[in-house]
């Protein structure tokens, strides 16, 4: 995916990260919460993130998107994913 001159990816945005994007308090609000805290945490134990988010950044998912396939295959990664989904459909 392509990234703007503001560095977010140019192709459409789910609506739900448009709307995030237009509210930095509900984003801020969001990267806080305990899910995503637990989600990140997970996320870091299966390697490297940091790189994975850089190269998402460049416009390719393909590392993220994997960490998060494998991550939702365990019990544990599961319900760290549909916690942070539940407070995402909450707001």
């Amino acid at each position: 995916m392509k990234q703007s001159a503001a560095g977010r990816p140019s192709g459409p945005l789910p609506r739900e990260a448009e709307e995030l994007m237009q509210n930095p308090s509900a984003l801020n609000a969001l990267l806080r919460s305990p899910e995503t805290k637990r989600l990140v945490s997970l996320l870091r134990q299966q390697g490297d993130l940091q790189s994975a988010a850089n190269q998402a950044k460049a416009g390719d998912a393909s590392a993220l998107q994997e960490m998060l396939r494998r991550l939702g295959q365990s019990r544990e990664g599961g319900e760290a994913l549909a916690n942070l989904e539940g407070r995402l459909e909450r707001r």
